[in-house]
């Protein structure tokens, strides 16, 4: 599937499996779900812990995606890492506080005992497989997605309250 002529159906084999052992070895992190629990008890229910663990776990599977992909066709790191922090920057500067402490926290749960040697294993064998030295910088992708996931859904649920109370006040207006 892989080989030095990389085929269509194996690259597409090698992402899907990437996102998904991203997203599995990320639900099953118990620096998560401790994490997921704390935010729950801090927000009082209005963050659920299971949203916290499916958008955090998506955001190890893209950043996945991104890492494989910087194996695949040799991208160098600093191309992938450098914009996607360029881009947490303004995110967390216009997301409120604890959006960002969580999000920030997220990034960091990743490196835990289930999700490193899950995701090294993977990004070494890739990168022997297609004799690569390099097969480093997955899990740089890996937690700096989940921090842009965790901001993009803070920023989305505050515009999603703020829509929900106009509609509320709009309601007993009339």
């Amino acid at each position: 599937l892989l080989g030095p002529n990389l085929s269509i159906l194996g690259i597409a084999l090698v992402l899907l499996f990437a996102f998904g052992m991203g997203y599995g070895a990320t639900i099953a992190e118990p620096g998560l779900n401790a994490l997921g629990i704390t935010v729950e008890e801090l927000t009082v229910g209005a963050i659920k812990r299971i949203q916290i663990l499916q958008v955090v776990s998506v955001g190890v599977g893209l950043g996945l995606v991104f890492g494989v992909i910087r194996i695949l066709y040799d991208i160098p790191l600093i191309w992938l890492v450098l914009p996607s922090y360029l881009l947490l920057i303004p995110l967390t500067i216009i997301s409120e506080e604890e959006f960002t402490a969580i999000a920030w926290d997220c990034g960091g749960v990743t490196t835990g005992p289930v999700t490193v040697p899950l995701v090294l294993a993977m990004g070494l064998s890739i990168g022997s497989e297609l004799y690569l030295v390099d097969g480093f910088g997955v899990l740089a992708m890996a937690s700096s997605f989940p921090i842009l996931t965790v901001l993009l859904y803070g920023l989305y649920s505050r515009a999603r309250q703020k829509e929900l109370i106009s509609q509320k006040t709009n309601v007993e207006d009339e």
